[in-house]
């Protein structure tokens, strides 16, 4: 199993090889980075996506820290988007990746946008979804009801239980409404302006129109404070890669396809 050391965690990683019988592949393929939101890994928040990224791109599907088959966590830092940036480019320099094409999910679009603002050099283009650069107490309430204040979906329960072990998954949503209240606390500042003004790749932003975890002015400000970066609103909830599949699908990939150098 592929594991790799950073400054914060021992972290597990996929490499999905590109399928080379696929017409009109580049030979070699360019790299695809996946970076997945709270709860997930790769492979559970794009697995409507894999199989055709997988037909042109060499995908690289890390678990953040906390998540998956990386290292628990046993608390969330005010540092941790930044962190998770860190290790991220920590991996693509031991992979041999000088750049790739970014696609993120909620708490994985943040660390996307992290990863184009202070690693420039590794970022090709950049997709991300649920985003948001500031987070205040509306926000935290919503992720306190979502989370704590109503049970979850059993079958959420079921898949939390697979993808993180039981018991440790139920640790995960107590824990992250803490290291959310605390970043409320420390001004509510995730990415700053001077970062969001400092990412210079094709971005594109995507947002659900009735996502109430997540409101949807975040993707109008990230659009506005990123030059040059696109904005596509879908008719959805937080998770519109789920309920406008292929509508989100098609959207990631002809982006992906406009921009892959």
């Amino acid at each position: 199993m592929p594991f790799f050391s950073t400054a914060h965690t021992i972290m597990y990683y996929d490499i999905f090889e590109s399928d080379f019988t696929s017409p009109g592949n580049r030979t070699p393929p360019s790299n695809l980075l996946l970076i997945h939101g709270f709860g997930g890994t790769p492979a559970s928040d794009f697995a409507a996506q894999l199989p055709l990224l997988r037909q042109r791109y060499r995908v690289i599907a890390p678990h953040l820290h906390g998540y998956g088959r990386s290292t628990h966590r046993t608390a969330y830092t005010l540092t941790f988007y930044h962190e998770d940036a860190a290790d991220l480019a920590a991996l693509l320099d031991m992979l041999g990746i000088t750049q790739t094409l970014v696609v993120g999910f909620s708490d994985g679009g943040i660390v996307g946008l992290l990863l184009a603002a202070h690693y420039p050099q590794h970022v090709t283009a950049l997709a991300v979804m649920g985003a948001q650069p500031t987070i205040n107490t509306q926000n935290t309430a919503a992720i306190r009801h979502w989370l704590l204040e109503k049970p979850l979906p059993e079958d959420w329960q079921a898949e939390l239980a697979t993808l993180h072990g039981d018991p440790y998954w139920r640790t995960l949503p107590s824990m992250y409404v803490e290291g959310q209240d605390a970043l409320v606390a420390a001004g509510g500042i995730i990415i700053s302006d001077q970062e969001l003004a400092s990412i210079t790749c094709p971005t594109l932003i995507m947002h659900g129109k009735r996502d109430r975890i997540v409101p949807a002015t975040y993707a109008s400000i990230l659009h506005e404070k990123i030059a040059g970066s696109e904005i596509v609103l879908f008719d959805a909830g937080h998770a519109a890669h789920l309920r406008c599949e292929q509508e989100y699908t098609s959207t990631v990939t002809d982006f992906l396809r406009r921009h892959d150098r």
